[in-house]
């Protein structure tokens, strides 16, 4: 603002408690001072409409500000620094015992002082005009102001907190409800559940009596390992004696078409000698053959010789027809030997050609002839031989056939017999030992079995419904206790809800009566009733503060005039009158501020801040009430300490400490100095 350097008051001394007047002309500096302090403690946020950076001096570009103070009986001092750029900081430092100052790293002003911003610039700090402005405030935002400074919104906050648990429960209620099933729905599932139990439990009884029915059954049948002995006894003899027969009906059907008899094949000699026979037959028959077969190819060759004779001599006779050219003379070149041919040679050459041509002609018709016989003699051999490999091959199927006959024969007796020896053996454990038995037995046996395995599925299946159903009803159970619980817990809430509803009514009623009016606006009437009989010269006192009305109607303030013995509304006061008027309200309230709490249970402690700054409270007074004012603060035990500023002459008897303000015209910077009143009559 406008100090460049200010040290209050000089070197390291304290301020004296007691009043403090802060004295000088209009605009030279005088609210900064106490200004400074507030914003030492709150910043430049406890100013409307302000910023930090209107508290720098003109020409500078930051300000630094610091306050020491005793809290406690332990001395402080908060530092405060900020530049016009926006940086700002603030710190603050505790004494110990050695008079070292250390720094508290994290603080919280507010809670320091326990008192908010807005409750200091209501009660620590008056500003110029206010007392004149709570002289003539309407009833209603004087109630809202004390019940700001005494934090009274605790009663709205109740009524808050009220509806917010009563919403809270009505939600838990609802909730409850949603989950709530009734116990009479669970006992019938209950009994729904037991009842097929003992259903169950029935058919479990009645399966176990068919059970034991079927094992004593099953044990009455030969095991299954006999049953597959003699099952497998008689499928070995079907196999066999259907191999029997096959083998034997093929003998003999083949044996038909021989001239063999089964005689023939009960001595290996006779199969011997037949084999020997056909042999021999089969060997002369191929001797035969390949005789044959080399007298065919001898005129097979003699024929080809044949028939290229035939075709040279063709192909000669061909070409002397066409290559000789006779001369006049009747001669011309053999075309062969190049010799010279006559006519009459050359017919003769002709005619013996020709004459061989039919000779070889003739031949290879008589060497055809050969071959085609020679061939029927061949196929003759070769059919004789077919029908003796023939005959070989059916004795070897017969010798083979009639092996495997006898083979399965000599098997078929062997298990026939072994069967007949198992049948003698075992013959009490089957009531019917014939295949058709047996495979009966095996099917009922199957039956049972099958139908046995689906009872135990069935029982096993049962128990388990009734295991489960048992653990059903267990949690059934725990459902219920759970229910009963949940209904507890419901007409719990109920009652909660119905604390809530006469807790309300408590508040509005009771706490709002007790707390404000019996017991806060009481010792507002009191304190303030001091104030005003000396203000006002003993005219006015017994002030009657009503605070039950709504927000709307506000405060009801009376006074009595004891001129008249009347109570009168502050409406009819004269204006000096409900000035003193407000300045005792305001000196009570803020007196009330650090030494009373509206309930024991009071969210906060009372504020540890007990000195006053007023700004120009009196300007608005005569010069009687004037100094009636500045007597009682001088005398005043209530505060450690008042600053006052004042433009307006001080009565001479008036004796106190004093601030003085200047300021320097040509640079327009202020200056103060302390002086310490050394007598305070």
């Amino acid at each position: 603002m406008g100090y460049k350097q200010l040290n209050l008051p000089d070197g390291e001394d304290d301020f004296p408690q007691g009043l403090i007047l802060v004295s000088g002309n209009n605009s030279y500096g005088k609210s900064t001072i106490l200004e400074g302090i507030l914003f030492a403690f709150f910043g430049s946020k406890i100013f409307t409409g302000r910023k930090a950076e209107s508290f720098i001096t003109y020409g500078q570009n930051k300000a630094e500000l610091s306050v020491s103070f005793s809290l406690d009986n332990i001395k402080y001092y908060i530092y405060r620094k900020w530049g016009r750029s926006g940086s700002a900081s603030v710190k603050l430092f505790e004494s110990d015992k050695k008079g070292m100052y250390r720094e508290i790293k994290k603080f919280n002003i507010e809670e320091f002082f326990e008192i908010s911003k807005d409750q200091a610039m209501s009660t620590v700090f008056v500003r110029q005009g206010e007392v004149e402005e709570l002289a003539n405030i309407k009833g209603a935002k004087l109630r809202e102001m004390i019940i700001d400074i005494f934090r009274l919104n605790i009663i709205d906050d109740s009524l808050r907190y009220l509806d917010k648990e009563s919403k809270s429960k009505t939600h838990e209620k609802e909730k409850f409800e949603k989950s709530r099933v009734p116990i009479e729905r669970i006992e019938e599932d209950i009994k729904r559940i037991e009842q097929e139990n003992n259903d169950n439990k029935k058919i479990i009884s009645e399966k176990e009596k068919i059970m034991l029915e079927y094992e004593s059954t099953l044990k009455t049948y030969p095991s299954n390992e006999l049953i597959s002995n003699l099952e497998n006894l008689y499928k070995n003899k079907e196999i066999t004696e259907e191999k029997y027969k096959s083998y034997k009906n093929d003998f003999e059907t083949k044996l038909k078409n021989t001239d063999l008899n089964l005689e023939d094949f009960t001595s290996l000699e006779k199969i011997k000698n037949k084999f020997n026979t056909l042999d021999n037959s089969k060997r002369e028959i191929e001797a035969n053959k390949e005789k044959n077969d080399k007298k065919k190819q001898a005129t097979v060759k003699g024929m080809g010789k044949t028939k290229g004779r035939v075709e040279d001599i063709s192909k000669i006779i061909s070409k002397m027809e066409k290559s000789l050219q006779f001369t006049e003379n009747q001669t011309a070149l053999c075309p062969t030997c190049q010799s010279e041919l006559t006519k009459e040679h050359y017919d003769n050459v002709i005619q013996n050609f020709n004459d061989e041509l039919a000779l070889n002609q003739k031949k290879i018709k008589e060497i055809s002839q050969l071959i085609k016989n020679n061939n029927k003699d061949i196929e003759k051999c070769q059919q004789d031989l077919d029908k003796i490999n023939e005959q070989i091959t059916i004795i070897q199927n017969l010798e083979k056939d009639f092996e495997n006959y006898q083979k399965y024969d000599i098997e078929l007796t062997n298990i026939q017999k072994e069967l007949s020896v198992f049948l003698k053996k075992n013959k009490e454990r089957f009531k019917d030992s014939s295949a058709k038995g047996i495979k009966d037995i095996s099917l009922e046996i199957e039956r049972l079995t099958t139908e046995l395995k689906l009872i135990k599925k069935e029982i096993a299946e049962k128990r388990a419904t009734i295991k489960n159903n048992q653990t059903r009803i267990t949690e059934l159970s725990n459902e219920i206790k759970k229910m009963k619980d949940l209904e507890k817990k419901i007409g719990e809430i109920e009652i909660d809800l119905e604390h809530i509803i006469k807790a309300k009514e408590f508040v509005r009623r009771f706490v709002t009566e007790y707390m404000v009016v019996k017991r806060l606006v009481k010792n507002i009437t009191l304190k303030a009733d001091r104030y005003i009989k000396d203000f006002t010269s003993g005219q006015y006192g017994e002030l009657m503060l009503d605070l039950t009305g709504t927000k709307k109607t506000g405060l009801s303030l009376k006074i009595k005039d004891y001129f008249n013995g009347q109570y009168e509304p502050i409406e009819v006061l004269s204006g000096g009158d409900r000035t003193a008027l407000g300045m005792a309200l305001r000196l009570a309230i803020s007196e009330l501020m650090s030494i009373i709490r509206p309930t024991k249970e009071s969210p906060k402690k009372n504020p540890k801040i007990n000195f006053l700054l007023l700004d120009e409270p009196l300007a608005a007074l005569d010069e009687v009430r004037r100094e009636r004012i500045l007597k009682h603060l001088t005398k005043s035990k209530a505060f450690s300490q008042i600053f006052l500023i004042t433009h307006t002459a001080i009565p001479s008897d008036i004796q106190t400490h004093k601030i003085l303000v200047e300021k320097d015209h040509s640079t327009g910077i202020s200056h103060a100095k302390f002086e310490k009143q050394s007598v305070i009559l």
